[in-house]
């Protein structure tokens, strides 16, 4: 039984465009709905709507559901419409009347958004970890290759010497304020929700912080419309979290894949890395690069879905919201999955010194010759400038070695601070420790 019906009939074409596959996409959040529901009846419990041998009765079915679910045997189909339909539904069926009780004070409408707070909690803390390691891989082929000389570019022209190592190096940086931005959309998500209804609240005197507590969210909403106001833009916040490395991601793809080309062969990968043409024997190609090229676009529409749905609604619920869901929970995949590829092809990356080497054309050095005239004979540096532009074709060859390590100034070739990355690594470790710990003990304790 849907737990809206009140006896009347639905026609069928209209309540299978609404439901669509919400369903299906309600299936991750099994578990999440479950603990939920645990805590709401905690906090009936509390305030006399429950006795305490019920509340430990709906407990126990709710934990039966999630290892259920765990072996893959709590199935959500089409007519139980959605997640918490069908978990009413089997409380109902075990222990009748009690079953029904469930519901008293809440709203599906906050019911699916402290699902998606708890469900998004965990995925948080599995990407910063994640993260950490994507960061890792960057870090350390970037210390393997510290002082690799490599021709630096811009407009994809050759512009200065560079390294190998301030090339991986940007990305790490980046990387490393992505993990801060995870950090502050995790704190932005937990948010305790429940006791706001459908926009509304409720009558009974559900003590919300209590809940909150249980359920082990760092802070209260506590504004029962706002709650439902900052659905999918929570959920937008967390994606642009993670778009931070995507982005970055997508460069990197579209450096590698010019420096793997056999005219450049600044790095390679094994075979076993790259794909093949149907008809072309000879081709290897960098097909994952390109996927995480493209995907990453994918990633940016996804976000852009739930921003589109969610612009200029009313305020309150809104079946709208309901839209956000696919998007949400593809991108997180998507995300994940991006991420896991391209560690996976760091860490497999081998630089050629003798193809970076050979980059190093005479022209690359024309702005160091510039500097050394500014030093050596006190010329004002656009003079300086012009002479040495004037004789582009006259200019021997530097030592990239000995330039890059010259390059002394806090964030230059010769001076990474990459000892000072690794620590905000470990930084970023502990705390992603102590934040999955504290998670994992507060859920713990709401089950015991």
């Amino acid at each position: 039984m849907r737990l809206w019906e009140k006896g009347q009939e639905i026609d069928k074409t209209i309540e299978d465009f609404v439901v669509s596959d919400d369903y299906l996409l309600d299936q991750r959040l099994v578990k999440w709905d479950c603990l939920g529901s645990i805590g709401h009846i905690k906090s009936l419990q509390k305030i006399g709507i429950l006795k305490k041998d019920e509340e430990e009765k709906i407990k126990k079915c709710a934990l039966e559901i999630i290892e259920l679910d765990n072996c893959g045997k709590f199935i959500i189909e089409r007519p139980d419409e959605d997640v918490h339909t069908k978990i009413e539904n089997y409380l109902t069926e075990k222990l009748g009347d009690l079953g029904k009780k469930i519901h008293t004070g809440r709203s599906r409408n906050e019911q699916v958004i402290l699902a998606i707070r708890l469900y998004s909690k965990d995925f948080l803390l599995l990407q910063k970890k994640k993260h950490i390691e994507l960061a890792l891989s960057f870090l350390n082929l970037a210390k393997e290759n510290e002082f690799i000389p490599m021709p630096g570019r811009t407009h994809l022209q050759k512009a200065m010497p560079s390294s190998v190592s301030l090339w991986l190096g940007s990305f790490l940086e980046s990387i490393l304020d992505g993990i801060s931005i995870i950090s502050s959309s995790y704190k932005m998500n937990d948010q305790s929700v429940l006791g706001a209804g459908s926009s509304y609240g409720t009558s009974l005197p559900i003590d919300r912080e209590f809940v909150r507590e249980i359920l082990g969210f760092e802070r209260l909403q506590k504004n029962v419309l706002y709650v439902n106001n900052s659905r999918g833009k929570i959920e937008s916040y967390i994606l642009f979290s993670f778009l931070w490395t995507i982005l970055d991601l997508s460069k990197f793809s579209t450096d590698l894949m010019l420096f793997l080309l056999p005219e450049f062969g600044y790095f390679s990968l094994e075979d076993k890395f790259l794909l093949g043409s149907s008809l072309m024997p000879q081709k290897k190609n960098p097909s994952v690069l390109e996927m995480i090229r493209a995907r990453s676009n994918t990633f940016i529409s996804y976000l852009f879905q739930i921003l589109s749905i969610i612009n200029s609604l009313p305020s309150g619920y809104n079946q709208d919201f309901q839209e956000t869901k696919r998007p949400f929970f593809k991108a997180c995949d998507l995300a994940s999955s991006i991420i896991d590829a391209a560690i996976t092809i760091i860490k497999n990356l081998k630089v050629n010194k003798a193809a970076l080497l050979k980059g190093f054309s005479p022209e690359i050095f024309a702005t160091d010759y510039a500097i050394k005239m500014v030093q050596e004979e006190n010329l004002p540096f656009r003079d300086a400038y012009r002479k040495i532009g004037e004789n582009i074709g006259n200019l021997p060859p530097l030592d990239p070695y000995s330039l890059i390590k010259e390059r002394k100034s806090i964030g230059g070739c010769g001076n990474l601070c990459l000892d000072e990355a690794r620590e905000v690594i470990k930084g970023a470790k502990k705390e992603v420790e102590n934040e999955e710990n504290a998670f994992k003990e507060r859920i713990s304790s709401l089950i015991s």
